[in-house]
């Protein structure tokens, strides 16, 4: 191959075509799932010596040309042409006559199966590329495999699947994904991704922050109608009593329809209380203070992303952060138009602009650049989201020291105080906490002990506490002492000068206390 994979990429090929080229693939964010797919169509297509029908299923519209243009970019390699691509979505009803269809899966779930069952009775060998595989375990979007259900045995063999995502365990994972695409194969995550350098590594800053005393009334008024409600509700329906977390709440929001009219009252009234205690988490004021401060810290070139959860909160920040970076700011969410979203990451990919306020529609799929900043404003309790913003940040980039991510959670509440559920090897996690300023307990102690060495020897540092407020929030001080003397020699700034010897003296600090 004139392209070189990554020796993860060639190992996984390997062992998917030992499995008859068939099974999911679990990879974090950012490591190259696309590429992996292209090339294992392309060794299926030389070992079967025969023409292969190449079928990509995306959950969204975008994701058609970002397939496209990797296909482009690989043409020669990969021996097709602009030609030999062919797509289906919303009004693009373009006839399945080509060597490689992409189908958004909306477009896909009452056409393809049929299609594609042809083919298979025919003997002709068909290879289906599930791109971000976790939206086919629905019930609805599960319809694009029905045609598994109406082959012989014997046609089967002609059938192969690879089903591509970084978080592939959803609910209706064994029953519907694995009979659909084959068995989890293959997983490449965060460590070995750092390890080998395919993506940044980084360190998480966990950011407590405190509730107001009208927050914590209220929060505490629904807390307790919650657990009431919720009492009044297992008791009539007592198989909830064996359900826990996410599954609970899958029940809870299908007792809603319920026959019963009591049973759906009370279960909606839950739904509805649980929504509004995660409004006062969620919406709380002091975050946007919080990211306002936090950026003002920060490096003035860094790139960075900022993940919201509501429309209204990031659009507050949006314009808050706009009158005090003017030109540098752009906004993206599901309510703006095409072009307004299509111009924002124009903006923000050509570095016009370095500072991008998302909700939600960036989490997933979309391709943007490499960012050194992810700041979560507010956050889900799905384990799946966190870990695809994550990927946002660990994009493989030249040059690019430890990337920063900052998670907000709000103390007391049932959030969450970690980013992630467990933590990662070569990621480091540190602990702050924000009421108008940012406060790091050991980091402190040891810029109090600098501060007074600084006095005694009566030879100032100008501009000590700036730089020691900057270090606080940033990854420096987490650095080998050696690397912080290298960038301080490679510097040309005398302020960022004083900065790294500064942040050097405190790692020193670290080792030695």
């Amino acid at each position: 191959m004139s392209f070189s994979l990554y020796a993860w990429q060639g190992a996984c090929i390997e062992s998917w075509l030992g499995n008859q080229g068939r099974g999911i693939v679990q990879v974090v964010t950012g490591a190259g799932k696309t590429i992996l797919a292209l090339y294992a169509a392309k060794e299926l297509q030389q070992q079967l010596n025969k023409k292969l029908h190449i079928v990509v299923i995306v959950p969204k519209t975008f994701l058609v040309g970002q397939w496209k243009a990797s296909i482009l970019s690989h043409q020669k390699d990969l021996g097709l042409t602009r030609d030999d691509i062919g797509w289906v979505h919303g009004n693009h009803h373009q006839a399945h006559n080509k060597p490689v269809m992409i189908y958004v899966v909306n477009s896909a779930r009452y056409t393809l199966a049929n299609i594609l069952q042809q083919k298979l009775q025919q003997h002709e060998p068909v290879l289906l590329i599930a791109d971000e595989c976790h939206h086919y375990a629905s019930e609805e979007n599960h319809k694009i495999f029905s045609f598994l259900d109406k082959l012989p045995e014997a046609d089967k063999k002609h059938y192969h699947a690879l089903g591509l995502s970084a978080t592939p365990q959803v609910n209706g994972f064994e029953t519907r994904l694995v009979p659909a695409l084959g068995p989890l194969f293959y997983t490449y995550g965060f460590n070995e991704a750092m390890q080998q350098g395919v993506i940044n590594q980084a360190v998480i800053h966990n950011i407590e922050l405190s509730m107001t005393e009208e927050q914590k009334f209220l929060y505490a008024e629904l807390t307790a109608r919650i657990s009431s409600t919720s009492h009044r509700l297992r008791n009539l329906v007592p198989d909830l009593k064996k359900l826990k977390g996410l599954a609970f709440f899958y029940a809870i929001e299908d007792l809603c329809t319920s026959k019963n009219e009591t049973i759906a009252d009370l279960a909606r009234l839950l739904v509805s209380l649980y929504h509004q205690r995660r409004a006062i988490i969620n919406l709380a004021p002091q975050r946007l203070d919080c990211v306002f401060d936090l950026i003002s810290l920060l490096d003035h070139t860094s790139k960075i992303i900022i993940f919201g959860e509501r429309i209204s909160q990031s659009e507050e920040l949006y314009e808050r952060l706009k009158r005090r970076y003017p030109k540098e700011v752009v906004h993206y969410h599901s309510e703006m138009g095409d072009v307004e979203r299509t111009l924002a990451l124009e903006q923000y990919r050509s570095g016009e602009a370095r500072i991008l306020v998302s909700c939600k529609a960036l989490d997933e799929g979309l391709d943007i650049p490499a960012a050194d900043v992810g700041i979560i404003l507010s956050s889900t309790s799905e384990q799946r989201q966190r870990v695809q913003r994550m990927g946002r940040v660990l994009r493989r980039q030249e040059g690019k020291h430890k990337a920063s991510l900052f998670y907000l959670s709000l103390a007391d509440t049932v959030e969450d105080a970690n980013l992630l559920e467990e933590g990662i090897e070569m990621v480091q996690e540190g602990y702050l906490s924000y009421t108008d300023h940012f406060i790091h307990p050991v980091y402190d102690e040891l810029a109090d002990t600098l501060t007074e060495a600084v006095q005694k020897s009566k030879k100032p540092i100008p501009g000590l506490q700036a730089l020691l407020d900057q270090g606080r929030v940033r990854n420096d001080w987490y650095e080998d002492p050696a690397v912080l003397q290298a960038w301080k020699n490679q510097e040309t700034s005398p302020v960022k000068k004083r900065y790294y010897s500064c942040m050097r003296t405190l790692a020193l600090l670290r080792e030695k206390s």
